[in-house]
């Protein structure tokens, strides 16, 4: 079964939790960082292991001012060094030209974040293609 490693910010939890349940459903299983901090590994390590173990990787922005994040970036920049296949899902409140240049030339797939299990599906099929 394919991995995928799910980074987003604090804020949208909830949202990185429901792809999570739809990729599941679909034979991709997403990475838990904070479940797989083993004890006295630091979190930024942890993080680090997690993308590396991951097939894919996948950022989930349910707003663009979310791309400003430390975390975010630092995961992003892990994930490129690293030659994952990279998928940006982003809001369709939002469009490409919101997001800083960089991330503005990834693969992006829009969804409707009153409805993030409708994509499930092509997040997976994308994730599977690219592996």
């Amino acid at each position: 079964m394919p991995r995928v490693f799910l980074s987003h910010i604090r804020r949208d939890a909830d949202l990185a939790a429901n792809f999570a349940r739809e990729l599941r459903k679909h034979g991709v299983e997403p990475i838990d960082v904070v479940e797989s901090v083993a004890p006295g590994e630091g979190f930024r390590r942890a993080v680090k292991s997690a993308i590396r173990r991951a097939d894919a990787f996948v950022l989930i922005l349910s707003a663009p001012e979310a791309a400003a994040s430390s975390w975010v970036s630092y995961e992003l920049g892990v994930a490129e060094a690293l030659g994952k296949p990279i998928l940006l899902v982003l809001s369709h409140n939002h469009t490409a030209s919101q997001l800083p240049s960089d991330m503005a030339e990834l693969a992006i797939l829009s969804f409707d974040p009153m409805r993030p299990e409708l994509v499930g599906g092509e997040i997976a099929d994308r994730l599977l293609a690219a592996a």
